[in-house]
């Protein structure tokens, strides 16, 4: 296990490393979450005040809008990501990204696009409603049905970004190469994960403690809780930021070497065959 996360790491600053070298790579998902709040709070922020009135049809209008707001969000954050991946794919092969080719081929691609965001959403409000609803078996079978619903979609958006099928045809895709190649994707991204929900929970901490202090009424509370606020936002922003266009090359790097049985860029053989096995 040690030893997995070991390779997790060095898989981790590998590909960090590769946004550090082309930092307009790291612009991108920031982009995209910047976009998808501000669609949950122009949209279903709205929403969320209607569902509290008395009467069924302004009830309804909230939870359409909340729904609408979720979805858009969900759309711009996958619409970023397959930008990032194929520019991620640039760099990995060599060349400097191209964000205008980039972004066309996103364009290509709203379609399907749009069907993956609906797909996840749908997966995922059917996993929240099983957690809610479903009592403690429901809550083990949400969380069971989340890890496998990760690891079979896991090459998802760099197959909707190299090969431009369907939604439904990307996670057959998906699926089929994570079967035939078993092994630590799943630490390199929980290590991914683990790192930038670490720094996140700090970023959060930060800022809470800061609006506590401001919330005191002192002077020098509030000019200090302001700044504790600003910091525990940019800790936030910053971990959202690492781990996305993290994840992002880290996909990318092993879809290569799944489907094709080539490293690119900084990896090697030897780093991604401890990512992907065969079984």
């Amino acid at each position: 296990m040690f030893e997995r996360m070991r390779q997790g790491w060095q898989l981790t600053k590998k590909s960090w490393g590769v946004v550090r070298s082309r930092p307009q790579l790291a612009k991108l998902p920031l982009t995209g979450g910047v976009l998808a709040l501000i669609a949950i709070v122009l949209v279903a922020g709205p929403g969320l005040l209607l569902v509290g009135s008395s009467s069924d049809a302004t009830r309804v209008t909230g939870y359409v809008l909340i729904a609408l707001g979720s979805y858009a969000a969900s759309f711009l954050i996958i619409y970023y990501n397959v930008i990032l991946a194929a520019a991620a794919n640039d760099a990995l092969e060599g060349r400097e990204p191209d964000l205008v080719a980039a972004k066309a081929a996103a364009r290509n691609r709203i379609p399907m696009i749009a069907g993956w965001a609906l797909v996840s959403a749908l997966v995922s409000l059917l996993l929240a409603v099983l957690r809610d609803r479903g009592g403690l078996p429901g809550r083990i079978a949400a969380s069971l049905g989340a890890a496998v619903w990760g690891l079979v979609t896991f090459l998802v958006i760099p197959v909707l970004a190299l090969e431009g099928i369907g939604p439904i045809a990307a996670i057959k895709r998906s699926g089929t190469l994570v079967r035939q190649r078993w092994g630590q994707q799943v630490t390199g991204n929980f290590v991914i994960g683990g790192i930038s929900t670490v720094a996140t929970l700090v970023g959060v901490v930060i800022a809470a403690l800061g609006v506590f202090l401001v919330a005191g009424g002192s002077a020098g509370g509030a000019v200090f809780g302001g700044l504790l606020v600003l910091i525990g936002l940019v800790i936030a922003i910053a971990a959202a930021v690492f781990g996305g266009a993290t994840r992002g090359v880290f996909g990318v790097a092993l879809y290569h070497f799944v489907t094709e049985d080539r490293a690119v860029g900084p990896f090697s053989n030897q780093d991604l065959a401890s990512a992907a096995r065969t079984r």
